[in-house]
Parts: structure tokens; C-alpha cells; sequence
């Protein structure tokens, strides 16, 4: 064999183990959580719970009222750590997509935060905001119920950590009494990095403390306490939905509550969709993945979509036939709802 020869088999051999190793480079891990649009839920019809159709919202203690049209709460689905990988591959395939949302996984959940505990605490999430929907739908029927925050938790080197203790009952923020989870997270925000004063319950008493504001790297304020709510409610309603966890529902469960609580139809047969987390109060929070959610929800049909105010920027693109609305509160979205059509004055994510 003359030395060119053994230079063209030892090249093959060489790009067939580059190849090879390029393949497998492929399919290793990465450190990236990919978003993409998830499931439609339409929260006014029939699910099927083991094999046996039931009301995806049942409501006990109160008449209920037939309604017409749909009114799809938007998920996206999420791949990559802490609760499954995500390969260059997913990577690849994602960035080529028209509204590709690729995040680094470390500026989503603090460091060593296992699958297990996220699933957890979604789920808690998705259960809190059943309870806050109901909250929210009866404040708007004037229906007395109770609400109580707590603290629950703090993040790693929380500044609330230093003043508050497990279990403070939160009564007021910067002299403002507390109505919800929502309230409480806006009203940080709007302090811009400036300390808040929290006056809490412990132990029977009241105290104030001046607690110091840092920001997440996505910008956002926080003092870095996790929070339970205790209810009382004068009905009962049982919420069937399965794999599905995380507090975005929270303003569709309301608007489907309340149109099932009353005889006037809040969808009056159209078909509506959108995101958002609720208040007791009506106050409607930011939520993740509200692009992808609005592709979602186009792709079922959906010809109108709310969206939280403070997620707006977010929305690059509208699909045709489809109006998004600015939100920030639940009568501003039913006033959206209510209006004749061509004839909605409020903001839109544009």
C-alpha cells in the first residue's frame, strides 16, 4: 500500500470517528429549558377522568346556568432540566422554529432544584390557583368567603428571611391591607427596587418590618418568600384537570366560574382563550410562555385571547384572526367580553 493510500484509509478512519463523535454530540445533554405550545383545555366542557366523562368544573351549594361557546385554558409544554433533558438536537430544532423560547435552565430555577421539586410545587401552584379563582369569582358575585396569607418558605438568601418567620400571617404591604397573592407581588414591583414594609401577625401580635428588595435576573423585584393561603367558601367546586400544574389558569377558571354561576353567557358562543394568574381581588398576574400559549390557542381556533398587561411586550406576533387583549384585571376582562363586537375599546398586545 503506497503512502497516499494509507493516507485516504487513515483520513476515512479519522472523519468516520469525527462523524461519529459529532452524531453523539447531538444527543448529549444540554443546560437549556425549551418552551413550545402545549394543549388547550376548554374549561366549560366534559373531560374524561378514567374513563368516565365529567364537568371539567363542577360547583356544589349554588345554581349553575347551561352556557354556550368555549373558553380553552392555554398550557405550553416544557422539556429540558431540572424535569427531563434536552438535547442539542431539541436545541437545534427549537431555535429554527418561528418563536423559538430557549432559557438557560439556571436563570429559571435556583441551583440543584430537582424534577421532583419542581412537579411539586407546580402542582401546589395549580391547586392555589383553583382556590384563587373561586376567591376571585365570588368577590365578583359579592359572596362572602375568608382569606388569610401566610409565609411558607424563603429562597436561598431571601431578604425577607432575616425579619420573617414560617407561618406570619401577611397583613399589610406599605400600609395597604393585603387582598392576594397577585396584589402583593405588583405592588413590590412597583417600588422599584425601593425597601417595603410588611406588618405581619405572629404569635397573636402585629409587627412591621422594613424588608429589602433584590432582582432575579430576569429582572423582576422580589423579597424572596413563598406563600400559602387558607380559604373558607360557601360552595364547594371540584376542578377535574390532569397533568397539567402552574398558576396561569387562575383567570380562566374565574371567567368560566362566574359564566357558570350566572344566567348571562360571559363566552355568549364564541370561542375565547387566554393565560393569566387571579387575585381574590381580580388583579391578573404575569405568567410564563405567553407566546407560545397564543400560537396554541390559535391553533384550536380561538379568535380571542387574554393576555396578562404586564406580558404584553412579550407577544411578537398575533396570528391572523385572532385579537389579544391587554388584561390587567378581571372586570377589565369581562368589560373586553361583554362589549359588542368591533366595539372593544381596551388595549391590545400588538
Amino acid at each position: 500500500m503506497d503512502v497516499q493510500t494509507r493516507l485516504r484509509a487513515r483520513a476515512r478512519r479519522v472523519g468516520g470517528v469525527l462523524a461519529i463523535l459529532l452524531l453523539a454530540a447531538l444527543f448529549i445533554p444540554t443546560p437549556y429549558t425549551l418552551q413550545k405550545p402545549g394543549p388547550t383545555f376548554d374549561t366549560l366542557e366534559q373531560v374524561d377522568i378514567e374513563g368516565k366523562p365529567m364537568e371539567m368544573i363542577e360547583i356544589d351549594g349554588v345554581p349553575t346556568y347551561p352556557t354556550e361557546g368555549r373558553l380553552d385554558l392555554t398550557t405550553i409544554s416544557v422539556s429540558g432540566p431540572p424535569t427531563s433533558n434536552s438535547t442539542l438536537v431539541d436545541v437545534l430544532y427549537q431555535a429554527a422554529q418561528p418563536y423559538p423560547a430557549i432559557t438557560p435552565a439556571e436563570l429559571l430555577y435556583p441551583p440543584e432544584t430537582t424534577g421532583e421539586e419542581v412537579r411539586t410545587q407546580n402542582a401546589e401552584a395549580m391547586a392555589d390557583s383553583q382556590s384563587w379563582a373561586v376567591a376571585a369569582a365570588l368577590e365578583h358575585l359579592d359572596m362572602d368567603y375568608q382569606q388569610r396569607l401566610f409565609a411558607l418558605d424563603f429562597t436561598e438568601n431571601s431578604p425577607a428571611a432575616e425579619f420573617l418567620e414560617q407561618d406570619d400571617e401577611i397583613i399589610s404591604i406599605n400600609g395597604t391591607e393585603i387582598t392576594g397573592h397577585a396584589q402583593l407581588v405588583n405592588t413590590i414591583q412597583e417600588a422599584n427596587g425601593q425597601p417595603v414594609k410588611l406588618r405581619v401577625r405572629r404569635h397573636g401580635e402585629d409587627q412591621t418590618f422594613t424588608i429589602p428588595v433584590t432582582q432575579s435576573a430576569e429582572g423582576a423585584y422580589q423579597i424572596g418568600v413563598f406563600l400559602d393561603s387558607e380559604f373558607e367558601f360557601p360552595i364547594d367546586v371540584e376542578i377535574h384537570l390532569q397533568d397539567v400544574g402552574g398558576p396561569s389558569a387562575g383567570l380562566i377558571f374565574t371567567l368560566a366560574l362566574i359564566d357558570l354561576m350566572t344566567e348571562a353567557s360571559v363566552t355568549d358562543g364564541r370561542h375565547i382563550a387566554g393565560t393569566g394568574t387571579i387575585d381574590p381581588d381580580g388583579t391578573v398576574g404575569p405568567i410564563g410562555g405567553v407566546q407560545q400559549k397564543v400560537i396554541a390557542a390559535s391553533s384550536t381556533g380561538a379568535t380571542i385571547f387574554l393576555a396578562p398587561e404586564r406580558n404584553c411586550a412579550e407577544i411578537t406576533h398575533v396570528p391572523e384572526g385572532m385579537t389579544v387583549y391587554s388584561v390587567d384585571t378581571l372586570d377589565t376582562a369581562l368589560e373586553i367580553l361583554a362589549a359588542p363586537a368591533g366595539e372593544v375599546e381596551h388595549p391590545t398586545c400588538s
